[in-house]
């Protein structure tokens, strides 16, 4: 499918939305934004290169899981790669 650059993932996240979640954290964020939760997650060559069949692999193995929370940086940042819309 593709890849995408990470920060990266929490697969049994209890705080990152409601019910236990896939959490999983994009790297890049132009915004900056003053007192932001995740500020090592700005810089677009940060992180690392995951592939996005291996991530949804992955959520399958959580069993408990309830739902998947994109985060960051910024995931709409993120966007430039199509594939993680698909997530």
């Amino acid at each position: 499918m593709g890849t995408i650059r990470l920060a990266g993932i929490e697969p049994m996240s209890v705080v990152d939305g409601q019910g236990l979640r896939y959490a999983i954290f994009v790297q890049g964020c132009i915004h900056h934004c003053k007192g932001c939760h995740n500020p090592e997650t700005h810089d677009p060559d940060g992180g690392y290169v995951k592939n996005i069949d291996e991530i949804i692999s992955d959520i399958d193995n959580y069993k408990g899981v309830r739902g998947i929370t994109l985060s960051g940086g910024d995931p709409l940042y993120s966007a430039r790669y199509p594939e993680v819309l698909e997530l």
